[in-house]
């Protein structure tokens, strides 16, 4: 193994160990359960890792990611055959000093307008509110302007 191998992979470490939770999250969300969810992480890196030589940077390692595990969702999906309603992790919601009456009030009215989305759109508000990513980077990863 040559220097610049050794640096391949130790960058790829790097990125496994940065990514992980966040295309972990995704899987959850797409999948609603963590054996699924778990999977489509493993699938994710595994591909990335056979590709990584490949990555050229013109994005950031994340954007890439995050665009190999929707395609890695989607084809289990369409395997599938079906599409599962995405739910919401408890540690998103907000904390305020609402009864939790009214908090469930809301997360239930929250769940069912985001599950009245498309799930293009469902995707695109996980990415933007939940994971974080920039409109750029969104944009990137679905393939739209």
């Amino acid at each position: 193994m040559n220097a610049n191998e050794r640096t391949n992979d130790e960058t790829f470490s790097d990125a496994l160990e940065a990514h992980w939770k966040s295309i972990f999250q995704l899987g959850l969300r797409m999948f609603g359960n963590e054996a699924d969810a778990e999977e489509a992480a493993q699938q994710t890196f595994f591909q990335a890792y056979q590709k990584w030589d490949q990555f050229e940077g013109r994005s950031q390692d994340k954007t890439w990611l995050f665009r190999i595990a929707l395609n890695v969702c989607r084809k289990q999906l369409q395997d599938r055959g079906r599409f599962r309603t995405v739910t919401l992790d408890s540690d998103h919601h907000p904390t305020s000093p609402m009864s939790k009456m009214e908090t469930n009030e809301l997360s239930e009215t929250v769940k069912s307008a985001f599950g009245q989305l498309a799930s293009k759109h469902q995707l695109i508000l996980t990415l933007f509110c939940i994971d974080g990513l920039q409109h750029a980077e969104i944009s990137e990863i679905l393939g739209v302007p």
